[in-house]
């Protein structure tokens, strides 16, 4: 039995040796498996959590928790594919945060503690309270204390300025407004009544008027009503006169003083009552809010008593002051046609004297029926004004207005009044009766002819088209095409017209394109060095056409079919300038070529055959603001004249040398054209 003891002794012995080595070695391994390890990591609630919490080697969070809540957690953190529990321990130790939102609370409302802090923050949830609750049916302002409490049971205690009120403090308003009504000084949400009216004379003085209120809870709320005073007073000058013995406050040297508020008046510059000189007196016009004006006025200090005249033209004479036997008057040169208070210089007796003369306007225009309305048409859809039916005359500016506004819309009999109306006021009507028509006849339009221009260039539409109307003068013309300036042909072009009373003209036309043999660049080189060395920069469109029209004639001598080609103009007008020689088309194209150079507008004009002409024939009609006439620096043997600026009858001189569609084109002027009348009118600015 003893050595089986011994033996058992031994056995169990070397089992816990076993035992010890073997969690001793499970220890070295969970030692070195947690080397570099956080076993225990403790963090503040709602920090974001990952493996690199615990640990810089490799490794995987495999509990899936981003803001894990307060509190102990066991963790999976897989390190080389080894399972390894971690121990997360979550606090809460951060307040939260808010700001203070300063309220006026309408008395009787139940505001929540939340609508009194604004921007909470914090990890978590937040509870809101008062630390004491308000009472919000009683009228009182002071501080509220806001308690934030968050999960972790940390507080923050947010102090606001409440303020319990059925009215507002105050209520500002500008002087001379209308009175206000209650509701603007109660609180929004607030019911109360007002216990006594405003009354009106508080809004023409700057100062506070308690409002009382009562409201529906029967609490008594004051508000203020504020009456404030922003605005300039305003105060015209004027010139005083006064005796020798006499005097004057301040406020007798300004007229028509107004305000919202009383003024007051003050001398900035005092009066000197020794001066018999006409004297700057300036007074300063101050209203209750302390704003205001300085009138520079005038004193004038005179024994003779003041005077008030009619507005006239005609000078001031003695007969226009008080004159007793044996005194001499004269009077210095003096037009009272302007309303006003003026100092006259007069002499009585031969001492010198400055009367005041007051001029007034109480005689009103005259109105006179204009004399060509009794032969004149007037047409429907028209912008008539009222100098079309009368003129007027006054002494001082005056202005013309219908009584009313006309129909000029509808044919038949119409009534139509003038009102005339003086800088004073002063007023007197006229009337007549016109006979309104409907225009029944379309614009005329001209310059709408078959062109050749050039592959690829951009076309000038309107460069030579207008359209004039017999009632509407100058009428917007449109048009419609549809050329291809890239492609070469001939193509269709319609030019369209409309009045005012949508009458309308249309004329159809050809364009044709061709290739360019000359450019516009070239060309237009050429004619600004024959511009620069033919004109110089004062001379007048008169002028200006007098050089072009001598220099073509003298540059291209006539000489009759050494021109074949009567389409491309820019090349007729670069070979006569070269050659020195050419046909009427050169003749022509080098006209219009200077022409471009110049802001006087042309009509390019081809001839009409006729059985006395067979030929061709191209020239251009020109118009400096006297009219349109034929201009044709031409000359050939066969007619030997200088047609510059010629009117019809003139050309009728060469029978049907110049017959031309007329149509086409503008009425001639019937007066010749006076070249050096024309000149001088331009010079003047007679014409623009």
């Amino acid at each position: 039995m003893k050595v089986r003891s011994e033996k058992s002794r031994h056995g169990k012995r070397r089992t816990l040796i076993w035992a010890f080595g073997v969690l001793f070695v499970l220890a070295i391994a969970v030692l070195i498996h947690y080397r570099g390890v956080h076993a225990v990591r403790i963090v503040e609630y709602g920090e974001p959590i990952s493996s690199a919490d615990f640990t810089a080697r490799e490794s995987v969070l495999e509990t899936e928790t981003d803001r894990p809540l307060c509190g102990w957690h066991v963790l999976n953190l897989s390190i080389g594919g080894v399972p390894t529990p971690v121990l997360l321990i979550v606090r809460d130790t951060v307040a939260p945060t808010a700001e203070p939102v300063d309220r006026v609370v309408p008395i009787g409302s139940f505001p929540g503690p939340d609508e009194f802090v604004k921007n909470v923050r914090d990890a978590g949830l937040v509870r809101v309270s008062f630390a004491r609750q308000p009472d919000f049916d009683t009228e009182w302002s002071d501080t509220v204390e806001i308690v934030l409490e968050d999960q972790g049971k940390n507080r923050t205690v947010v102090p606001v300025l409440v303020s319990v009120r059925a009215t507002v403090e105050a209520l500002t308003v500008e002087a001379g407004s209308e009175i206000p009504e209650a509701e603007r000084f109660l609180i929004e949400g607030v019911s109360a009544a007002q216990e006594a009216p405003i009354e009106a004379q508080m809004l023409h003085h700057v100062g506070t008027y308690p409002i009382v209120f009562l409201t529906d809870g029967g609490v008594r709320s004051t508000s203020n009503l504020v009456v404030t005073d922003t605005v300039a007073p305003y105060a015209e000058p004027t010139l005083l006169v006064l005796g020798s013995h006499e005097t004057a406050e301040a406020a007798a040297f300004v007229i028509n003083a107004a305000d919202e508020t009383d003024l007051s008046f003050s001398f900035l510059t005092a009066p000197d009552y020794a001066d018999r000189e006409v004297q700057t007196v300036v007074v300063r016009v101050t209203d209750e809010g302390g704003n205001s004006i300085d009138a520079e006025s005038a004193l004038l200090i005179s024994d003779v008593k003041p005077r008030t005249v009619e507005a006239r033209h005609e000078a001031l004479t003695p007969e226009d002051f008080e004159n007793s036997d044996g005194q001499t008057i004269r009077v210095e040169p003096f037009v009272p046609d302007t309303p006003g208070t003026y100092a006259v210089s007069i002499t009585v007796n031969g001492v010198a004297q400055t009367p005041a003369i007051t001029v007034v306007d109480t005689i009103p225009p005259t109105l006179t029926e204009n004399p060509e309305i009794g032969t004149a048409t007037f047409y429907t859809r028209h912008a008539y004004v009222p100098e079309d039916f009368f003129t007027a005359e006054d002494i001082t500016p005056f202005t013309l207005s219908f009584f009313g506004e006309p129909d000029f819309d509808t044919a038949g009999d119409r009534t139509v009044t003038v009102i005339a109306k003086d800088a004073s006021g002063n007023e007197s009507t006229a009337s007549v009766t016109i006979a309104l028509e409907d225009d029944v006849n379309p614009p005329h339009l001209y310059g709408v002819i078959d062109r050749i221009l050039y592959v690829g260039e951009p076309i000038a539409y309107f460069a030579e088209v207008f359209a004039e109307d017999d009632e509407d003068g100058p009428v917007e013309v449109t048009v419609e095409s549809d050329v291809a300036i890239e492609e070469e042909g001939t193509y269709r072009v319609v030019y369209r017209a409309e009045d005012l009373c949508g009458n309308v003209a249309e004329q159809a036309c050809e364009f044709r394109l061709i290739r360019r043999t000359v450019t516009e660049e070239e060309l237009r080189t050429l004619a600004k060095s024959i511009m620069a060395e033919i004109t110089t920069p004062d001379m007048v469109d008169a002028e200006k056409l007098r050089a072009i029209f001598d220099y073509v004639q003298k540059r291209i001598v006539y000489a009759n079919g050494v021109n074949n080609n009567y389409t491309d103009w820019r090349k007729a007008a670069y070979d006569g300038y070269t050659q020195g020689t050419g046909d009427c088309f050169n003749i022509y194209s080098l006209t219009r070529a200077l022409l471009d150079e110049t802001d006087i507008p042309y009509l390019t004009v081809e001839r009409v055959k006729t059985s006395t002409w067979r030929t061709r024939h191209y020239w251009v009609m020109t118009n400096v603001g006297t009219g349109w006439y034929i201009f044709d620096p031409t000359w050939t043997w066969r007619h030997q004249v200088n047609c510059f600026m010629w009117t019809k009858e003139q050309c009728s001189s060469v029978r049907l040398y110049w017959n031309y569609n007329e149509a086409d084109y503008p009425p001639l002027a019937e007066e010749p054209f006076d070249y050096d009348a024309v000149v001088e009118m331009e010079r003047s600015g007679i014409i623009p």
